[in-house]
Protein backbone atom coordinates (compact mmCIF):
# COMPACT_ATOMS: atom_id res chain seq x y z
CA UNK A 1 0.00 0.00 0.00
CA UNK A 2 1.31 3.44 -0.94
CA UNK A 3 2.27 5.61 2.04
CA UNK A 4 0.55 8.97 2.35
CA UNK A 5 1.75 12.26 3.73
CA UNK A 6 -0.36 13.72 6.53
CA UNK A 7 -0.28 17.26 7.88
CA UNK A 8 0.76 17.15 11.52
CA UNK A 9 0.38 20.87 12.27
CA UNK A 10 0.52 24.36 10.75
CA UNK A 11 3.15 26.55 12.43
CA UNK A 12 5.06 29.78 11.99
CA UNK A 13 8.19 29.20 9.89
CA UNK A 14 10.66 29.39 12.80
CA UNK A 15 8.74 26.88 14.94
CA UNK A 16 8.26 24.58 11.92
CA UNK A 17 12.01 24.45 11.42
CA UNK A 18 12.56 23.52 15.06
CA UNK A 19 9.90 20.79 14.88
CA UNK A 20 11.40 19.42 11.66
CA UNK A 21 14.82 19.13 13.31
CA UNK A 22 13.37 17.38 16.36
CA UNK A 23 11.34 14.95 14.26
CA UNK A 24 14.38 14.05 12.19
CA UNK A 25 16.38 13.53 15.39
CA UNK A 26 13.77 10.84 16.16
CA UNK A 27 14.21 9.36 12.65
CA UNK A 28 10.83 10.62 11.48
CA UNK A 29 10.73 11.86 7.90
CA UNK A 30 9.38 15.39 7.72
CA UNK A 31 8.45 17.74 4.88
CA UNK A 32 7.59 21.44 5.04
CA UNK A 33 5.08 23.11 2.74
CA UNK A 34 4.63 26.89 2.69
CA UNK A 35 1.07 28.23 2.75
CA UNK A 36 -0.35 31.74 2.83
CA UNK A 37 -3.16 31.94 5.33
CA UNK A 38 -3.61 35.59 4.44
CA UNK A 39 -2.12 38.08 2.01
CA UNK A 40 0.85 39.98 3.33
CA UNK A 41 1.24 37.86 6.47
CA UNK A 42 4.37 36.01 7.51
CA UNK A 43 4.59 32.60 5.89
CA UNK A 44 2.94 29.72 7.72
CA UNK A 45 4.18 26.20 7.15
CA UNK A 46 2.47 22.81 6.98
CA UNK A 47 4.58 20.19 8.74
CA UNK A 48 3.94 16.88 6.96
CA UNK A 49 4.90 13.36 7.98
CA UNK A 50 4.24 9.83 6.72
CA UNK A 51 1.04 8.28 8.09
CA UNK A 52 2.99 5.44 9.70
CA UNK A 53 4.81 7.93 11.93
CA UNK A 54 1.75 9.59 13.52
CA UNK A 55 2.09 7.83 16.86
CA UNK A 56 5.78 8.70 17.23
CA UNK A 57 5.36 12.28 16.00
CA UNK A 58 2.70 13.51 18.42
CA UNK A 59 4.90 13.35 21.55
CA UNK A 60 7.56 15.39 19.72
CA UNK A 61 4.94 18.00 18.79
CA UNK A 62 3.61 18.10 22.34
CA UNK A 63 7.10 18.66 23.68
CA UNK A 64 7.50 21.68 21.40
CA UNK A 65 4.10 23.33 21.87
CA UNK A 66 3.43 22.14 25.41
CA UNK A 67 1.55 19.30 27.03
CA UNK A 68 -1.08 19.73 29.73
CA UNK A 69 0.80 18.85 32.95
CA UNK A 70 -0.45 16.20 35.34
CA UNK A 71 1.60 17.69 38.18
CA UNK A 72 2.77 21.21 38.81
CA UNK A 73 5.73 22.27 36.70
CA UNK A 74 8.57 24.57 37.66
CA UNK A 75 8.20 28.13 36.47
CA UNK A 76 9.44 28.42 32.90
CA UNK A 77 11.80 31.10 31.76
CA UNK A 78 10.29 34.11 30.02
CA UNK A 79 10.03 33.59 26.28
CA UNK A 80 8.82 35.91 23.53
CA UNK A 81 6.24 38.37 24.82
CA UNK A 82 2.90 37.45 23.29
CA UNK A 83 -0.86 37.28 23.73
CA UNK A 84 -2.49 33.92 22.94
CA UNK A 85 -5.83 34.08 21.09
CA UNK A 86 -7.83 30.83 20.63
CA UNK A 87 -9.89 30.96 17.42
CA UNK A 88 -13.06 28.98 16.62
CA UNK A 89 -14.43 31.24 13.81
CA UNK A 90 -17.50 32.29 15.82
CA UNK A 91 -18.83 35.84 16.19
CA UNK A 92 -17.56 35.87 19.77
CA UNK A 93 -14.14 34.74 18.57
CA UNK A 94 -13.98 37.57 16.03
CA UNK A 95 -14.81 40.08 18.75
CA UNK A 96 -12.12 38.65 21.06
CA UNK A 97 -9.54 38.77 18.24
CA UNK A 98 -10.21 42.48 17.66
CA UNK A 99 -9.88 43.21 21.36
CA UNK A 100 -6.68 41.16 21.59
CA UNK A 101 -5.28 43.04 18.60
CA UNK A 102 -6.00 46.38 20.25
CA UNK A 103 -4.33 45.26 23.48
CA UNK A 104 -1.28 43.93 21.62
CA UNK A 105 -0.91 47.15 19.63
CA UNK A 106 -0.92 49.21 22.85
CA UNK A 107 1.41 46.89 24.77
CA UNK A 108 3.76 46.26 21.83
CA UNK A 109 3.40 42.48 22.06
CA UNK A 110 3.04 39.72 19.49
CA UNK A 111 -0.25 37.91 18.82
CA UNK A 112 -0.40 34.13 18.50
CA UNK A 113 -3.65 32.87 16.96
CA UNK A 114 -4.38 29.20 17.66
CA UNK A 115 -7.07 26.94 16.18
CA UNK A 116 -7.55 23.31 17.21
CA UNK A 117 -9.68 20.94 15.16
CA UNK A 118 -10.74 17.36 15.74
CA UNK A 119 -8.50 14.83 14.04
CA UNK A 120 -10.67 11.77 13.22
CA UNK A 121 -7.64 9.45 13.33
CA UNK A 122 -6.23 10.55 16.66
CA UNK A 123 -9.59 11.02 18.36
CA UNK A 124 -11.31 7.92 16.98
CA UNK A 125 -8.57 5.33 17.46
CA UNK A 126 -5.67 7.04 19.22
CA UNK A 127 -2.32 5.46 18.50
CA UNK A 128 -3.90 2.31 17.12
CA UNK A 129 -2.73 0.36 14.08
CA UNK A 130 -6.02 0.03 12.25
CA UNK A 131 -6.13 3.64 11.08
CA UNK A 132 -3.32 3.01 8.61
CA UNK A 133 -5.60 0.82 6.56
CA UNK A 134 -8.84 2.76 6.98
CA UNK A 135 -9.20 4.91 3.86
CA UNK A 136 -12.37 6.50 5.28
CA UNK A 137 -10.51 7.86 8.30
CA UNK A 138 -7.69 9.14 6.12
CA UNK A 139 -10.15 10.93 3.87
CA UNK A 140 -11.87 12.44 6.90
CA UNK A 141 -8.53 13.63 8.25
CA UNK A 142 -7.65 15.30 4.95
CA UNK A 143 -11.06 16.95 4.90
CA UNK A 144 -10.76 18.16 8.51
CA UNK A 145 -7.35 19.69 7.82
CA UNK A 146 -8.51 21.28 4.57
CA UNK A 147 -11.60 22.80 6.21
CA UNK A 148 -9.56 24.12 9.14
CA UNK A 149 -7.11 25.91 6.85
CA UNK A 150 -9.81 27.32 4.58
CA UNK A 151 -11.93 28.52 7.51
CA UNK A 152 -8.89 30.09 9.14
CA UNK A 153 -7.98 31.89 5.93
CA UNK A 154 -11.51 33.29 5.51
CA UNK A 155 -11.65 34.30 9.18
CA UNK A 156 -8.31 36.12 9.21
CA UNK A 157 -8.97 37.83 5.87
CA UNK A 158 -12.19 39.32 7.21
CA UNK A 159 -10.44 40.22 10.48
CA UNK A 160 -7.74 42.17 8.63
CA UNK A 161 -10.34 43.96 6.52
CA UNK A 162 -12.25 44.97 9.66
CA UNK A 163 -9.12 46.19 11.46
CA UNK A 164 -7.42 47.76 8.48
CA UNK A 165 -4.32 46.52 6.67
CA UNK A 166 -2.03 49.33 7.83
CA UNK A 167 -2.91 48.79 11.51
CA UNK A 168 -2.66 45.01 11.14
CA UNK A 169 0.84 45.16 9.68
CA UNK A 170 2.06 47.12 12.71
CA UNK A 171 1.54 44.09 15.02
CA UNK A 172 3.56 40.87 14.74
CA UNK A 173 1.34 37.81 14.32
CA UNK A 174 1.82 34.03 14.34
CA UNK A 175 -0.69 31.33 13.36
CA UNK A 176 -0.94 27.78 14.70
CA UNK A 177 -3.46 25.25 13.34
CA UNK A 178 -3.41 21.77 14.83
CA UNK A 179 -5.57 18.81 15.64
CA UNK A 180 -6.26 18.25 19.30
CA UNK A 181 -8.41 19.18 22.26
CA UNK A 182 -8.78 22.97 22.42
CA UNK A 183 -8.74 23.38 26.20
CA UNK A 184 -5.72 21.14 26.76
CA UNK A 185 -3.72 22.60 23.86
CA UNK A 186 -4.44 26.21 24.84
CA UNK A 187 -3.45 25.60 28.47
CA UNK A 188 -0.34 23.69 27.47
CA UNK A 189 0.87 26.32 25.00
CA UNK A 190 0.20 29.19 27.41
CA UNK A 191 2.12 27.54 30.24
CA UNK A 192 5.03 26.20 28.21
CA UNK A 193 5.50 29.44 26.28
CA UNK A 194 4.73 31.80 29.18
CA UNK A 195 1.90 33.68 27.46
CA UNK A 196 1.30 37.14 28.84
CA UNK A 197 -2.48 36.87 28.42
CA UNK A 198 -5.11 34.60 26.89
CA UNK A 199 -7.97 36.40 25.15
CA UNK A 200 -10.98 34.34 24.14
CA UNK A 201 -14.63 34.83 23.28
CA UNK A 202 -17.72 33.19 24.69
CA UNK A 203 -21.30 33.11 23.47
CA UNK A 204 -24.51 32.89 25.47
CA UNK A 205 -26.16 29.89 23.90
CA UNK A 206 -26.63 28.17 27.27
CA UNK A 207 -28.57 30.79 29.20
CA UNK A 208 -25.53 32.76 30.28
CA UNK A 209 -23.62 29.74 31.60
CA UNK A 210 -20.02 30.11 30.49
CA UNK A 211 -18.83 27.57 27.91
CA UNK A 212 -17.07 24.42 29.11
CA UNK A 213 -13.81 25.09 27.25
CA UNK A 214 -13.69 28.68 28.48
CA UNK A 215 -14.52 27.58 32.04
CA UNK A 216 -11.76 24.95 31.99
CA UNK A 217 -9.21 27.51 30.82
CA UNK A 218 -10.36 30.06 33.42
CA UNK A 219 -9.98 27.58 36.29
CA UNK A 220 -6.69 26.05 35.15
CA UNK A 221 -4.68 28.71 33.31
CA UNK A 222 -1.63 30.01 35.15
CA UNK A 223 -1.74 33.24 33.13
CA UNK A 224 -4.46 35.93 33.04
CA UNK A 225 -7.50 35.16 30.89
CA UNK A 226 -9.69 37.84 29.31
CA UNK A 227 -13.14 36.51 28.39
CA UNK A 228 -14.94 38.62 25.77
CA UNK A 229 -18.74 38.10 25.60
CA UNK A 230 -20.38 37.91 22.20
CA UNK A 231 -22.87 40.63 23.16
CA UNK A 232 -20.24 43.10 24.34
CA UNK A 233 -20.72 46.43 22.52
CA UNK A 234 -17.82 47.13 20.17
CA UNK A 235 -15.72 50.12 21.18
CA UNK A 236 -12.14 51.31 21.14
CA UNK A 237 -9.81 50.09 23.87
CA UNK A 238 -9.31 53.67 25.04
CA UNK A 239 -12.98 53.64 26.05
CA UNK A 240 -12.36 50.82 28.57
CA UNK A 241 -11.45 53.12 31.44
CA UNK A 242 -13.43 51.81 34.42
CA UNK A 243 -12.30 48.46 35.84
CA UNK A 244 -13.82 46.59 38.77
CA UNK A 245 -11.63 44.30 40.86
CA UNK A 246 -13.83 42.14 43.09
CA UNK A 247 -11.99 41.32 46.32
CA UNK A 248 -12.63 38.90 49.17
CA UNK A 249 -9.62 40.36 51.05
CA UNK A 250 -7.48 37.45 49.94
CA UNK A 251 -3.78 37.44 50.80
CA UNK A 252 -3.01 37.27 47.06
CA UNK A 253 -4.96 40.43 46.17
CA UNK A 254 -1.91 42.68 45.94
CA UNK A 255 -0.07 40.24 43.67
CA UNK A 256 -3.09 40.12 41.35
CA UNK A 257 -3.50 43.91 41.39
CA UNK A 258 0.17 44.27 40.43
CA UNK A 259 -0.50 42.13 37.33
CA UNK A 260 -3.68 44.08 36.63
CA UNK A 261 -1.85 47.41 36.81
CA UNK A 262 0.77 46.02 34.42
CA UNK A 263 -1.87 45.22 31.80
CA UNK A 264 -3.56 48.59 32.33
CA UNK A 265 -0.30 50.54 32.15
CA UNK A 266 -0.90 52.12 28.71
CA UNK A 267 -4.42 53.22 29.65
CA UNK A 268 -5.92 55.89 31.89
CA UNK A 269 -8.17 53.43 33.69
CA UNK A 270 -9.79 53.90 37.07
CA UNK A 271 -9.80 50.75 39.22
CA UNK A 272 -12.64 50.07 41.67
CA UNK A 273 -11.64 47.58 44.39
CA UNK A 274 -14.99 46.32 45.63
CA UNK A 275 -15.96 43.90 48.39
CA UNK A 276 -19.53 42.69 48.75
CA UNK A 277 -20.47 42.25 52.40
CA UNK A 278 -23.65 41.26 54.16
CA UNK A 279 -26.44 43.80 54.54
CA UNK A 280 -25.21 44.50 58.05
CA UNK A 281 -21.68 45.70 57.36
CA UNK A 282 -18.83 44.34 59.44
CA UNK A 283 -16.42 46.73 61.17
CA UNK A 284 -13.68 44.22 60.33
CA UNK A 285 -14.51 44.44 56.60
CA UNK A 286 -14.41 48.23 56.80
CA UNK A 287 -11.01 48.13 58.50
CA UNK A 288 -9.60 45.70 55.92
CA UNK A 289 -10.84 47.85 53.06
CA UNK A 290 -9.24 50.97 54.56
CA UNK A 291 -5.98 49.08 54.97
CA UNK A 292 -6.14 47.93 51.36
CA UNK A 293 -6.78 51.48 50.20
CA UNK A 294 -3.74 52.81 52.09
CA UNK A 295 -1.42 50.18 50.59
CA UNK A 296 -2.68 50.78 47.04
CA UNK A 297 -2.37 54.56 47.29
CA UNK A 298 1.16 54.19 48.60
CA UNK A 299 2.28 51.63 46.00
CA UNK A 300 0.55 53.17 42.98
CA UNK A 301 0.53 56.91 43.51
CA UNK A 302 -0.11 57.65 39.84
CA UNK A 303 -3.03 55.18 39.55
CA UNK A 304 -6.63 56.04 40.34
CA UNK A 305 -8.02 53.54 42.88
CA UNK A 306 -11.48 53.70 44.44
CA UNK A 307 -12.07 51.17 47.24
CA UNK A 308 -15.72 50.46 48.06
CA UNK A 309 -17.63 48.24 50.47
CA UNK A 310 -21.09 47.43 49.13
CA UNK A 311 -23.84 45.56 50.91
CA UNK A 312 -26.04 42.75 49.69
CA UNK A 313 -27.03 39.25 50.66
CA UNK A 314 -26.93 38.28 46.96
CA UNK A 315 -23.41 38.93 45.65
CA UNK A 316 -24.51 38.79 42.01
CA UNK A 317 -27.30 41.30 42.39
CA UNK A 318 -25.07 43.63 44.40
CA UNK A 319 -22.29 43.50 41.82
CA UNK A 320 -24.72 43.81 38.92
CA UNK A 321 -26.21 46.96 40.46
CA UNK A 322 -22.75 48.45 41.07
CA UNK A 323 -21.56 47.61 37.54
CA UNK A 324 -24.57 49.30 35.99
CA UNK A 325 -24.40 52.36 38.27
CA UNK A 326 -20.67 52.95 37.76
CA UNK A 327 -20.60 52.03 34.04
CA UNK A 328 -17.94 49.35 34.60
CA UNK A 329 -16.11 48.31 31.42
CA UNK A 330 -14.18 45.25 32.68
CA UNK A 331 -14.69 42.93 35.67
CA UNK A 332 -11.55 41.43 37.19
CA UNK A 333 -11.49 38.40 39.51
CA UNK A 334 -9.06 35.86 40.89
CA UNK A 335 -9.33 32.06 40.90
CA UNK A 336 -7.32 31.69 44.12
CA UNK A 337 -8.79 29.04 46.44
CA UNK A 338 -12.55 29.32 46.94
CA UNK A 339 -12.64 32.95 46.03
CA UNK A 340 -15.32 35.02 44.38
CA UNK A 341 -15.02 33.33 41.00
CA UNK A 342 -16.28 30.01 42.40
CA UNK A 343 -19.34 31.78 43.70
CA UNK A 344 -19.94 33.61 40.42
CA UNK A 345 -19.66 30.60 38.16
CA UNK A 346 -21.62 28.16 40.27
CA UNK A 347 -24.18 26.67 37.82
CA UNK A 348 -27.03 27.40 40.22
CA UNK A 349 -26.42 31.16 40.09
CA UNK A 350 -24.82 31.69 36.69
CA UNK A 351 -28.17 32.49 35.06
CA UNK A 352 -28.44 35.56 37.26
CA UNK A 353 -25.27 37.06 35.81
CA UNK A 354 -27.02 39.56 33.58
CA UNK A 355 -23.86 41.65 33.32
CA UNK A 356 -21.85 38.65 32.15
CA UNK A 357 -23.44 38.77 28.70
CA UNK A 358 -22.03 42.24 27.99
CA UNK A 359 -19.02 42.91 30.25
CA UNK A 360 -15.59 41.33 29.66
CA UNK A 361 -14.12 39.27 32.51
CA UNK A 362 -10.39 39.44 33.28
CA UNK A 363 -9.43 36.40 35.34
CA UNK A 364 -6.18 36.00 37.26
CA UNK A 365 -4.72 32.84 38.78
CA UNK A 366 -3.07 33.77 42.07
Amino acid sequence: MEERLLTLVVLPYSKAQILKARLEENEIECYLEDINLMEGAATSVKVKIMEKDVREAFPVLEKLLGKKPIAAKKKVEKKDDHILVPVDFSTASAKSCKMAFNIASHLGTKLVFMHCYINPIVHSVPYGDVYMYDSTLLARMDEAEKNANEDFQKFTTKLVNDIGKEKWDAVETDFIIKSGYADEDILAYAEDNNSRLIVMGTGDETANVIGSITADIIYNAKVPVLVVPEKMPEKELSEFNRVLYATNFDEKDFLVIEKLVGLLKPFEAKVFCVHVGKTKQSDWDTAKLEGMKEVLNENYQSKDFDCRLISGDDILEALDSFIEKENIDIISLTTHKRNMISRLFNPSVARKMVFHTQTPLLIFHA
